[in-house]
């Protein structure tokens, strides 16, 4: 038999009758195969791309029987995002892979994958799949494929199909069907749009040949995006049989009336004149006034085999089509249609506990501010809208599915309305037309498990009355009345058939009507409700019903698969990390150094705060690698935060990560860096954080944006100066140079050329975003003859402070502002280190970049070749210029950004900080005979774990990974600060302890330096969390007297912290974000030693206050 594309004729928007022979095997293929693709096609005298499945258009059949389950491997090759839905699939207890964009998942990107399973349900008949994607991607929408349910009527009986594909047709063969004399041909017309020109032109007639006497099944599917069609067969009878899969008593009818969405399976009786040809047609019905529509017609021909008049010349008989606007045909159609509830296995509800009346209507919204009115077309130079109960749905950009079920604030709202919020003559001729503006937002309606539920949709006239087809998914339902005019709940549930109701998924709504449907809600999960003209769905008429968990099991929602796309939808902007070597010359040497897309530093980051990212990150290096997204708090999601053995495994040589980075309470400026080894020296960027959408900076937005990033540079392999380190037991070497943004500058050797440069106009201010990437020391930093304003630190921002200079130590980050008012000349911006341990070796060179004035966009020739002004920076040594920072550092602690303090401490711990030794009788770079160089918190020199992470172990409840004994107090108590201390002090133990923490408790934390062997400043960095620095202070930390001095105000929030040489730093955060988070030194040289520990925040008791699954793609060791 054959495969036929039957003539089209040219519509406003085109409709293509596409005949595929659908045969169905009594062996069901269980998995599929759609590839996304664009591929050529041509229509109407034109050719374009269109995006396809398997380059088919309409796409490949899925044949399966009734109760079966089958898996779709979806892989979008496509260059936009797309998802699939499965129309009509009930998907019980599987709304995971139903498939509407941002509302059941995040869509599949291109050259993503994602495999769908779709559930045994009690149907039979015809669905329809449909790809998804917002309405902005027209081409996109261009998917219809449909799936063909083989259980067709009691005992049905076929053989299995052999294809062949030659020229376009479809050739197959399968045995006669002798019940209803049905014959062995099944033939699906699908009803799709085809954009094109408007020229008239038809495609060559194809016919469907027929033989007299015998009975053809039509599965006849509208997957038309904005019109209800009328559909007839000249001469000829229709018997319609089932509805969106769902039996129906026989009905004879000389057309149909069918709506985007919606299937019919309809009987052809083959009995006519047999000579003749005869037109089987569509055509729009659309109703509302003032709208344009597609008002052509296209046909496809009916040939009889047997026919003698072989004139291919002979026009065909033209079937009768009621007028596009012929509401009475439409409906008396419609109302004919009825049940079959010996076949249909849901029962009407009779006893109903959940009423809902919806209005659904076509609105307007302003002009947006910037438009002219003239692009605005809707009514009075406004936009169109729609709404469901005068809510316009928002469509969010982390999916509702799993914003539901891992307890996701934000993300929508509960609350849709029940009843309509205003009441009035909904379906009037003249309306108010401040009733024409919806309001907008992400409602829900939460169902309890097993409610019976009876909703009416009502029409209305706002701005243009029109039929409404109406879809829901997850369900069918029991459409059990329509009308006109407005629902009379007094008299018009008199008039509802509970006999025997049509099972639906799709209904059609009349112009200035209504609807009344019921069901029961035994489907948990989210289920999308909308209307299925794409206009009003991309207008906002759609809202969402989620479905709670019932009590038994099989009443519950499972868990998602594991290749489900990223659920923050909008912010998973994807960024690509390859660690690879690149050659760099600085200093008058050439070496090779890890970088990122092989960049030093590596790329800066732009995201919105709130906003979350995937960085695939691709190891292309010959080592190890982690990247950790440092002063992020990554919330319930430890999973991506990167140091190596804490939280993952690393990054293996040839292997790939995908690190979801969650942007949270944090905006300003942090950083990204490698936390594996030494690696960081090179692999490291900025984050800019800017604020959300319609707020802004609490200071006066500045001209421009400037990163500026201080480093190190060694001329020697950094791998190289880690091994001499880790082996020789001492201090490590000393870098060669300091950086800003990579360069060295004009000071050093052979850098006079790479000199970063900044050009400013004078009269205008620089926001400087500084990140200190160095590694082993504080550095101060100042521009000659300019003054500095803080306006923030560490993701959060302070009261403004000026300063001749900062203090910033590795791992910090600032927000400067730079106001360009001296005269025009060149000037020197420099960092130089502030070291007060004695006896350790550091840079004492200056890295310097230019300042430098311009008029215009030309930099004044005059100031070229003279030496800038060079600012004067504290001695290297000067204790007091360092903690000039934190002394003046304050939270805005305003309205607009509040703070919380922890006044009421549940957990008090102290940690001592010390750099120590241990015996080692191969150390011979150490400045103690037989021993090395160590550190330690609380005594306990921090041991990472080996073949495995301490976050992976906690969360499988792996034994022998780490102990949970790390204590709350030193275990030696001590004069910490005194210049003379025993020697058998200074051996700490070495061991994997965690502090564990209850979810919720207020901590504060006294961290306290000593001067065993060398006392010194330490940034101490706290991974998840941010925290109030409260106090500080040189010598012992007294706790009686102390704290009195706290500031409990406006303390400055920060991840990272310098405790002062031989002094104390108090800091307050609460544990509310469970998971496994590591707290270290961030001078690199006292990690490696062991001035580290971890912490664990158990889950709390509340969903949204546990730890989120890990991700597929975790490293293993």
């Amino acid at each position: 038999m054959k495969m036929l594309l039957l003539g089209t004729k040219k519509m406003f928007l085109q409709i293509l009758w596409c005949f595929s022979l659908i045969s169905l095997s009594s062996q069901t293929r269980s998995h599929y195969n759609f590839v996304v693709r664009e591929a050529r096609y041509t229509r109407l005298c034109s050719t374009k791309s269109i995006l396809t499945v398997n380059g088919r258009f309409p796409g490949p059949a899925i044949k399966v029987y009734k109760g079966d389950t089958i898996y779709v491997n979806v892989h979008n090759r496509g260059k936009n995002n797309i998802t699939i839905h499965w129309h009509g699939v009930k998907q019980p207890r599987n709304p995971w892979t139903d498939g509407p964009e941002y509302i059941t998942q995040c869509p599949i990107q291109p050259g993503r994958s994602f495999r769908q399973k779709i559930k045994k349900g009690p149907y039979g008949g015809m669905l329809i799949v449909i790809g998804q994607e917002p309405p902005s991607m027209a081409q996109s929408i261009s998917i219809q494929r449909r799936i063909v349910v083989a259980i067709l009527f009691p005992n049905l009986t076929m053989r299995s199909p052999s294809y062949l594909e030659s020229g376009g047709r479809v050739i197959s063969t399968r045995s006669s069907h002798n019940l209803l004399k049905v014959e062995e041909r099944q033939t699906i017309l699908m009803l799709s749009p085809l954009m094109a020109n408007l020229e008239i032109s038809i495609i060559a007639q194809n016919l469907l040949n027929v033989e007299h006497g015998k009975t053809y099944h039509l599965r006849i599917i509208n997957a038309a995006m904005n019109l209800i069609l009328f559909f007839s067969v000249s001469k000829h009878n229709l018997t319609l049989f089932a509805h969106d899969a769902m039996y129906t008593k026989e009905l004879t009818t000389s057309y149909i009336c069918i709506a985007p969405g919606q299937t019919m399976d309809v009987l052809l009786h083959a009995n006519q004149n047999p000579n003749n040809k005869y037109y089987m047609a569509a055509r729009a019905y659309s109703t509302g006034v003032g709208v344009p529509f597609d008002n052509s017609t296209t046909t496809a021909i009916i040939q009889y085999n047997n026919n003698n008049n072989n004139n291919e010349n002979s026009t065909p008989s033209f079937p009768f089509l009621p007028s596009p606007n012929d509401t009475k045909s439409a409906f008396a159609f419609i109302r004919r249609i009825r049940g079959y509830p010996e076949e249909n296995p849901f029962t009407c509800p009779l006893n109903i506990k959940t009423h809902i009346l919806t209005t659904i209507s076509v609105n307007t919204f302003p002009c947006p501010r910037g438009r002219s009115p003239s692009s605005c077309q809707a009514p009075n130079s406004t936009i169109f809208a729609a709404s469901m109960n005068n809510i316009s749905f928002v469509t969010p950009r982390t999916d509702i599915l799993e914003a539901y079920y891992y307890h996701i604030n934000g993300v929508y709202r509960k609350g849709f309305p029940s009843f309509p919020p205003y009441v009035f003559n909904f379906t009037g001729d003249y309306l108010p037309l401040e009733l024409n503006i919806p309001k907008r937002g992400t409602k829900v309606k939460v169902l309890k498990y097993g409610s019976t539920v009876e909703l009416v949709f009502q029409g209305t006239n706002l701005v243009a009355g029109i039929d409404h087809p109406m879809h829901i998914h997850g369900f069918s339902f029991h459409v059990i009345g329509y009308g006109f005019g407005n629902f009379n709940k007094s008299v018009d549930p008199k008039n509802y058939n509970l006999v025997d109701p049509p099972l639906q998924n799709t209904v059609i709504v009349p112009i200035k009507g209504w609807a009344a449907i019921r069901f029961r809600a035994t489907n948990p999960g989210v289920w999308f409700m909308h209307c299925h003209l794409d206009r009003h769905l991309s207008w906002g008429m759609e809202t969402v019903f989620i479905v709670k968990n019932g009590k038994a099991s099989n009443e519950t929602l499972p868990p998602p698969p594991p290749d489900m796309p990223p659920f923050t939808c909008q912010a998973m902007r994807h960024h690509k990390f390859v660690v690879r070597d690149a050659s760099f010359t600085k200093l008058c040497s050439t070496k090779n150094i890890l970088t990122v897309n092989g960049e030093f530093p590596g790329p800066t980051l732009y995201v919105t705060k709130g906003e979350s990212i995937i960085v695939d990150v691709y190891n292309r290096a010959n080592y190890n690698i982690t990247i950790h997204w440092h002063g992020v708090n990554q919330p319930r999601y430890p999973w991506s935060d990167g140091p190596e053995f804490i939280t993952q495994c690393p990054i293996q040589p040839g292997a790939m990560f995908s690190q979801k980075v969650i942007f949270s309470e944090e905006e300003g400026t942090l950083w990204w860096h490698a936390h594996s080894d030494w690696s960081r020296a090179t692999v490291h960027g900025a984050i800019v954080i800017q604020p959300k959408p319609g707020h802004t900076y609490p200071f006066p937005k500045p001209h421009k944006e400037v990163p500026i990033v201080l480093g190190e540079w060694w001329k020697e392999d950094i791998v190289q100066v880690f091994n001499n380190f880790e082996t020789g037991g001492g201090d490590p070497l000393a870098s060669d140079a300091y950086t800003i943004n990579g360069q060295p500058g004009d000071l050093y050797n052979c850098s006079n050329n790479e000199t970063f440069k900044v050009n400013v106009e004078h009269g205008k201010t620089y926001l400087l975003r500084m990140v200190h990437g160095g590694m082993q020391d504080l550095l101060f930093f100042a521009i000659a003859k300019h003054q500095l304003t803080v306006v923030g630190s560490d993701g959060s921002y302070v009261k403004p402070f000026k300063v001749e200079y900062i203090t910033i130590s590795p791992g910090q980050t600032m927000d400067v502002l730079l106001e360009a008012n001296q005269p025009l000349d060149r000037y020197y911006m420099a960092a130089k280190v502030y070291s007060s341990a004695t006896n350790v070796s550091f840079d004492t060179t200056t890295t310097t970049a230019i300042v430098q004035y311009k008029k215009g966009k030309h930099i004044i020739p005059s100031f070229s070749s003279r030496t800038p002004y060079m600012p004067s920076l504290p001695s290297s040594n000067d204790t007091n210029a360092s903690i000039n920072m934190i002394s003046q550092m304050r939270s805005l602690a305003d309205e607009a950004h509040p703070i919380e303090v922890p006044l009421n401490i549940s957990t008090n711990l102290f940690y001592t900080v010390s750099v120590n030794s241990l015996p080692c009788s191969t150390c011979e770079a150490s400045h103690i005979p037989g021993n090395r160089l160590a550190a330690s918190v609380n005594n306990i020199s921090f041991q990472l774990p080996s073949g495995n992470n301490i976050l992976n172990a906690y969360y499988h409840h792996l034994q022998g990974v780490y102990t949970q004994d790390f204590p709350d107090v030193p275990p030696e108590l001590f004069d910490f600060t005194a210049s003379d201390l025993p020697t058998f002090l200074r051996t700490p133990s070495v061991d994997t302890e965690v502090k564990v923490l209850e979810y919720g408790s207020t901590v504060e934390l006294v961290l306290q330096g000593t001067n065993l062997l060398a006392g010194t400043e330490h940034p101490m960095h706290f991974h998840g969390h941010s925290f109030y620095v409260v106090g500080w202070g040189f010598g012992n930390f007294d706790k009686d007297k102390d704290p009195l001095t706290y500031n409990l105000v406006d303390p400055p929030y920060q991840n990272t912290i310098a405790i002062p040489k031989n002094g104390w730093v108090t800091i307050r955060f609460k544990t509310q974000n469970p998971g496994v988070w590591f707290m270290h030194c961030h001078l690199e040289r006292h990690v490696s030693w062991g001035m580290a520990m971890t912490f664990i925040v158990k889950n709390g008791k509340n969903p949204e206050e546990k730890m989120l699954p890990p991700p597929r793609d975790m490293p293993h060791c």
